[in-house]
């Protein structure tokens, strides 16, 4: 009897209560405290002879009886995997500009702001030729999602530029998804209307309440954006758009975010259903630029800080049910969700694009010269086939360091770019905190509790 390789052990948050979880088998398990000392012992060893609870450990996969029988079952959830991965629609991600309205202190993309030009007709005609002829045909319909930049200006030029993109996508039958900071939103939603345009979702940047978002999220001229964008969102809601409220957390803000979950709530957001409001947390962290570290968290620290926030406004927990690696799932479903064998998109579900007529894997490659894969405007130009190739085949099973992690099938290798970043290569990890941020999503769900 052999130990899986996907079981690790992990504790509660508060109680430090243990815990045993299996993402290939899809087992956990809260461990009686008389038992936990054994069951670490054997863990550790690796020793399961004359175990009191073998069969069962054998029935919940968090054992095999050999290393074949493990392998049977990698392969049998990886074609699982696999097979409904191909169901899952291809994002085509445009930047329409690198030019953006805002002058948030931690963007990014600042380095990208030399570049002034903004989508055009030529330009669209381009993409749209470009994408029909290469993701038409796919069995599942590809969605685009618009970002920049910002995607949502202002100025009457630019904005008959976008809309003949949106138009566009009606007359092929392109859903689109925009990622916004929601300061011209009010004025795009009559537009958005009298086209026609499948909406799939409007994600607004929103940093916390009124005074902490004003201090990080203003205007190039000085002006205050959080009224406005929250006017934006509600008549968006009203019309039938859905809306994922999204903000970028650091330790500037995160203790504002309890007086946004109340203002969210007070404004009646909250009572529209998850299916057209929902609210995603963000870390700021360091992408291609470099940002003062100390006001930044790691993943652990930022989601242990928010515990602790949520059970002292428990408004805030209304607002945000964090994913906390399944553990939301197992709450609402009774069952982790299924192995993550790639958590990556990159050059296989998501492909990303620029008004320079470049192709890249992802959101996070977009204007970085060196994960430029080809063009979709000069034929001319060189494609980078060994890069789409390392995008491609990136998993957790090509990964070294992820073939032998247990916690892989939860996080799917993270982030390629990021991990580009650290290591050097594509086929390098990204790695989170699974284990931990196990421990506090069982916590914060009430997993186990009578």
């Amino acid at each position: 009897m052999i130990t899986s390789k996907y079981t690790f052990l992990t504790n509660k948050y508060s109680s430090g209560d243990t815990i045993i979880v299996n993402y290939l088998s899809g087992s956990i398990d809260l461990v009686e405290k008389d038992d936990a000392d054994e069951l670490k012992s054997r863990f550790q060893s690796k020793n399961w002879d004359g175990y009191k609870y073998s069969d069962y450990f054998l029935d919940r996969g968090y054992v095999f009886d050999s290393e074949e029988d493990e392998l049977e079952k990698i392969r049998e959830k990886y074609l699982e995997f696999s097979q409904e991965y191909e169901k899952t629609p291809t994002q085509l991600i445009f930047s329409t500009s690198f030019i953006c309205n805002f002058a948030c202190k931690y963007c990014f993309q600042e380095e990208y702001q030399n570049s002034k030009k903004v989508i055009d007709n030529e330009i669209t005609d381009a993409f749209f030729s470009y994408v029909n002829k290469r993701f038409g045909n796919e069995s599942v319909k590809p969605y685009i999602t618009i970002f920049g930049g910002e995607p949502l200006l202002g100025g009457e030029s630019y904005k008959k530029s976008i809309l003949y993109f949106l138009q566009k996508s009606v007359e092929f039958k392109y859903p689109i998804a925009i990622v916004t900071n929601g300061y011209e939103l009010i004025n795009y939603i009559p537009e958005f209307q009298k086209l026609g345009v499948d909406i799939k979702e409007i994600q607004v940047t929103v940093d916390g309440d009124r005074e902490h978002h004003n201090s990080r999220r203003i205007t190039k001229t000085g002006t205050p954006s959080f009224d406005r964008i929250m006017d934006g969102i509600d008549d968006a809601l009203r019309a039938g758009y859905r809306i994922n409220i999204r903000s970028i957390v650091d330790k500037e803000n995160i203790n504002s975010l309890p007086g946004l979950a109340q203002y969210v709530k007070d404004r009646g957001f909250l009572d529209y259903p998850k299916t057209k409001f929902e609210s995603t947390l963000g870390r700021n962290y360091e992408l291609h630029t470099c940002q003062k570290t100390d006001k930044l968290y790691d993943r652990y620290n930022m989601w242990t800080e928010f515990f602790e926030l949520a059970k002292e406004f428990p408004v805030l927990k209304e607002y945000h049910q964090p994913q906390f690696h399944g553990m939301r799932y197992l709450s609402e479903n009774g069952d982790l969700p299924f192995p993550i064998f790639d958590g990556c998109p990159a050059g296989k579900k998501e492909w990303a694009f620029d008004i320079h007529g470049y192709v890249y894997g992802c959101t996070a490659s977009v204007g970085v010269e060196k994960f430029r894969l080809g063009s979709y405007i000069n034929p001319d130009e060189p494609v980078n086939e060994e890069q789409i190739r390392e995008w491609s085949t990136r998993d957790v099973l090509t990964i070294p360091e992820c073939s032998k992690c247990p916690v892989s099938l939860s996080c799917g290798g993270g982030c390629g770019v990021l991990a580009y970043n650290e290591h050097g290569k594509i086929h390098s990890p990204n790695c989170r905190p699974v284990a931990d941020l196990v421990g506090i999503g069982v916590d914060y769900y009430g997993i186990g509790e009578e």
